[in-house]
């Protein structure tokens, strides 16, 4: 989809949708137009807002069928429209690294490489929080961290959770210290986790994945990535004579003491699952791995269907409790709707919808993770913002 206009692909699906318009019957309308209606149709629907058939299953989250359209309240509902510009997500990043003894220098690798890191990802304008779980032998040097060993904490951007990560249990201590971090977490952010080992886990990538959603539905969507062995180093070691390592992998390239523990499988099938990034520990060179990662994260929150809330004109506040989304498939088509989720990411569900970055004082508007996969690849579609009638909201989940 294209980056400065919002999309869908209700029309392409065939779906059969009847437009609706904010608040009444009446028909569509140019952005930027204002109209009014008082939702008078025939029928046995819901007084006032008229009767709609968009069709939930395609996630772009729309009215369930409420009928032909109710008796219709006393009051007109005068409107305005403007269309939504693509915005960027923040992202929030969790790292646990393994600060077993056999991690020594991979942890040195760890801190030299963060700043790089972190700066890629600001620098293309995103807002990145860092969570650092880890012992305090890893101590990350500003402008991340504070420039103050062992508490080089320095929130908001970089919290440190001083935890040690044992051989086999980084995924274990990502959920046992969940509420430590969680306050750096945002909603509508992207999630990315990484863990950085030379052993494998031994919770199994399902299990870790649903107690991680159990614990916080917000991950949902969330990218795993790595830095573990691609090898199994003992497989490798029992085909080698010691001093004559001819046809050993990397990881058993000091053989006959091998770089790594384990092959990291469990982590290995975490980045398969989400589509995340990995490197190879044996390699011993980081650096590459985390600008992959950098460039991983940016794509991932220019893309998020994270929108800019326009100003409706006119210098008046905004109501938010009278703001609506819709899409247009394509020039001069009506627009659809697309209802508000007020409990945000965690109640989308697969009907989908929108949601705003911080209900109290909102400056986006995000979609659900379903409306999001049905709207993009569109290049004539556009989402569009409608100011002054009650907010449309989806029915109970």
């Amino acid at each position: 989809m294209s980056r400065h206009r919002l999309l869908g692909v209700a029309a392409v699906l065939g779906l059969a949708v009847a437009l609706v318009q904010a608040c009444g019957a009446g028909g569509g309308k140019v952005d930027g137009e204002t109209s009014s209606s008082t939702g008078n149709g025939a029928g046995s629907g819901v007084g006032g807002q008229g009767g709609s058939t968009f069709t939930t299953s395609s996630g772009l989250g729309g009215i369930d069928p409420v009928g032909a359209g109710g008796a219709g309240g006393p009051e007109e509902c005068a409107e305005t429209s403007a269309e939504a510009t693509d915005g960027v997500a923040p992202a929030d990043i969790i790292i646990a690294v393994d600060t077993s003894g056999s991690m020594s220098e991979e942890a040195v690798w760890t801190q030299q490489n963060m700043n790089a890191m972190v700066t890629a990802i600001v620098a293309s304008g995103i807002d990145a929080h860092v969570v650092m779980l880890s012992s305090t032998d890893i101590c990350v040097p500003a402008p991340l961290g504070s420039g103050s060993c062992p508490n080089d904490e320095n929130l908001p951007a970089y919290r440190h959770v001083p935890q040690p990560i044992a051989s086999t249990d980084a995924l274990e201590k990502i959920l046992a210290t969940h509420s430590q971090w969680q306050p750096s977490l945002r909603p509508g952010a992207t999630k990315t986790i990484v863990v950085i080992s030379d052993d494998d886990s031994d919770l199994g990538a399902s299990a870790f994945t649903s107690q991680l959603l159990a614990l916080d539905p917000s991950f949902a969507g969330f990218k795993f990535d790595a830095i573990v062995s691609y090898q199994d180093p003992f497989a490798c070691l029992s085909a080698c004579l010691p001093n004559l390592c001819q046809g050993c992998g990397k990881c058993c390239s000091t053989c006959p003491q091998p770089l790594s523990a384990a092959q990291g499988a469990v982590y290995q099938q975490l980045v398969q699952q989400t589509m995340g990034v990995s490197g190879d520990l044996c390699d011993q060179n980081f650096g590459p791995v985390f600008q992959d990662m950098a460039t991983a994260v940016v794509q991932g929150a220019s893309i998020a269907c994270v929108y800019d809330i326009p100003e409706p004109g006119g210098g008046d506040p905004i109501d938010f409790t009278k703001v609506n989304v819709e899409y247009s498939p394509g020039p001069n088509q009506p627009g659809q709707p697309i209802y508000y989720v007020p409990g945000g990411a965690m109640d989308c569900g697969p009907q989908g919808g929108w949601y705003y970055d911080d209900p109290q004082s909102p400056s986006q508007i995000l979609l659900c993770e379903s409306t999001c996969n049905a709207v993009q690849g569109n290049p004539d579609g556009k989402i569009s913002v409608k100011f002054g009638c009650e907010t449309r909201i989806g029915p109970p989940r």
